[in-house]
């Protein structure tokens, strides 16, 4: 007791939190390849685009990666321009990325995923204490509150988003930060001192900046938005004032983040390459109907813990599997005790049901944009990272008061040995130990592995191939250009002695005439490496024969080897 009431334990507890946080997140940053959506990230934030690579011709390596070499030259106007003609993301974090990679780039060389993807790691980072302080403020509780951090820390999910070249932690922290208005502003109406200007203003500011960072913080405003409608149904039932001075403030953050909001219906009207969302459109059928909740709930235990269950042979999967049901079943009623718990205190009631009602709010929109809308989002798993701050405090909260209970007290849901019974310490201890491993799980790759492993592709085709290789893929959006990006950027990771050739050949509804022509033009002998190409060219007429041999597969590709002589 006397090392808890030192007033260096709680700050030096922190500390250990955010240095695991450090370690989890900084762990082999630069190893894995560059997904898709990286790419876009990197060109954009480089001022360049995309259009610029050529169609229907064969490339060098150094040309298809020439957008991915940082000038001097470039603007921060340059990455506006780029991100509204080419792409549909706001731009603040593009031009954040922008400045930081202009610290540690040098001109004319490739960017450095390591670079790229520490911004994202730095701002998850600062998550930590971030999430540390709201808990504290909401349930004034240092316990809750280091049980938040220390899950924020070492949560898989979190450490996935932050090594991801990509804007999600930032909009991550402008959500703590209006859930943290959010409390206070809803104390006002409970009797507390009102919002001061000064505090509508910030509100304004960082649901603002939520929305110039990413447009799905609009989720996240529409559930603060419900939750603050049930308070004014209750006031107004009550006959409490819906205009007294606490409803008033609230009204103008409501109007002011309006305006913020609004500004962007414009851009948002003029963005192009609306097919970069199509892959989430989605016609339900049969039991397909129901695979969007099961995903839901495995995104959302994810932010909890994982095990090894991609890259594995599949006894690990399925013992990985089993060990993280058998946790979860073990844990689960301790977890609901605590969260019931907190909704019976009058000291945690309110803060309770205010995250409760954030995070069902969220849920309900996702299944309206799922099953309304048919634009299946839980397809990924990096769109779940609009609850996953209220779920972290959901969480550590509940944690925090099953750990203030007596040591005899078990949560089990039948009848265990002393040994294996759940109480409130004992299931604090396991969570945050799986939590563990589950960000060690994630740092070795055996957990939200890219969806393309290109890193594998290209290691095999620097391996097999003897002569020289042309790869070709189909382009229908500037989805398939980046994919292909990421390919050719593996073999300079790789130093590959001999860089290939590429083509992007144009989709069309007939044999492409481009790359037959270009194929005749090349000296032989080749290789003609076929990689996601959706085109019927019978290339046995080229003198193009297919590799018999069965081949390896590779997540994110389907391909076929000629030999061409």
């Amino acid at each position: 007791m006397k090392i808890v009431n030192n007033r260096w334990f709680h700050p030096g507890l922190l500390l250990l939190w955010v240095g695991l946080g450090i370690l989890f997140r900084f762990m082999g940053l630069g190893d894995k390849s560059a997904s898709s959506i990286e790419i876009s990230t990197l060109v954009f934030s480089l001022g360049h685009g995309l259009k610029t690579i050529p169609l229907d011709q064969i490339i060098s390596t150094d040309i298809l990666l020439s957008p991915l070499r940082f000038e001097t030259a470039s603007q921060p106007a340059d990455v506006v321009d780029h991100l509204f003609t080419e792409s549909n993301h706001p731009p603040l974090y593009f031009l954040l990325n922008h400045f930081w990679m202009q610290l540690f780039s040098i001109d004319g060389e490739l960017v450095s995923l390591t670079v790229a993807r520490s911004l994202s790691s730095i701002l998850g980072v600062l998550s930590i204490p971030a999430i540390f302080s709201l808990s504290y403020f909401a349930f004034g509780s240092l316990i809750f509150a280091q049980i938040t951090a220390a899950l924020m820390a070492i949560s898989p999910y979190g450490i996935y988003l932050s090594q991801e070249a990509r804007h999600y932690t930032i909009t991550i922290l402008w959500i703590i930060a209006s859930l943290g208005y959010l409390v206070k502003a809803i104390r006002s109406l409970e009797g507390e001192k009102t919002l001061s200007i000064i505090q509508v203003m910030g509100w304004i500011i960082v649901n603002g900046l939520g929305i110039a960072s990413h447009y799905f913080f609009i989720v996240f405003l529409g559930a603060e938005g419900l939750v603050l409608g049930g308070f004014w149904l209750k006031d107004w039932r009550n006959k409490l004032g819906v205009f007294r001075t606490a409803w008033l403030r609230i009204y103008a953050v409501i109007f002011g983040t309006l305006i913020s909001g609004l500004v962007w219906i414009p851009i948002l009207k003029n963005l192009p390459n609306d097919q970069l969302t199509e892959w989430i459109a989605t016609e339900f059928n049969g039991l397909g109907f129901i695979e969007p909740l099961f995903r839901l709930f495995a995104w959302l235990i994810t932010q909890i813990f994982i095990l090894p269950v991609e890259g594995t042979p599949i006894i690990i999967t399925v013992f990985s599997a089993l060990i993280l049901l058998t946790v979860l079943v073990w844990m689960s009623p301790g977890i609901i005790e605590g969260i019931r718990l907190n909704l019976k205190s009058s000291e945690t009631q309110m803060e309770t049901k205010i995250f409760g009602g954030i995070f069902i709010s969220v849920m309900a929109l996702f299944l309206i944009i799922i099953y309304g809308l048919q634009k299946d989002i839980s397809l990924a798993a990096r769109y779940q990272f609009v609850y996953f701050p209220v779920f972290m405090l959901i969480l550590g909260s509940g944690l925090g008061v099953i750990w203030k209970q007596p040591e005899m007290l078990n949560y089990s849901w039948v009848s265990l040995p002393p040994i294996l019974q759940a109480n409130g310490k004992k299931i604090v201890i396991v969570t945050l130990i799986m939590g563990c491993l589950g960000a060690l799980t994630v740092g070795g790759n055996y957990g939200f592995q890219k969806s393309q492993q290109s890193d594998h592709l290209a290691s095999y085709i620097i391996n097999q191939a003897k002569t020289p290789v042309i790869i070709a893929t189909t382009q229908i959006t500037h989805a398939e250009t980046r994919s292909l990006m990421g390919l050719g950027l593996e073999f300079k990771r790789q130093q590959a002695e001999n860089l290939p050739e590429f083509m992007l050949v144009k989709k069309t509804d007939h044999p492409a005439s481009a790359l037959a022509t270009a194929l005749t033009k090349v000296q032989r002998p080749f290789e003609l490496w076929r990689v996601n190409l959706k085109d019927n060219t019978d290339f046995t007429q080229f003198r193009c024969q297919e590799d018999p041999r069965p081949q390896p597969k590779f997540n994110g590709y389907r391909y076929q080897r000629y030999y061409c002589r």
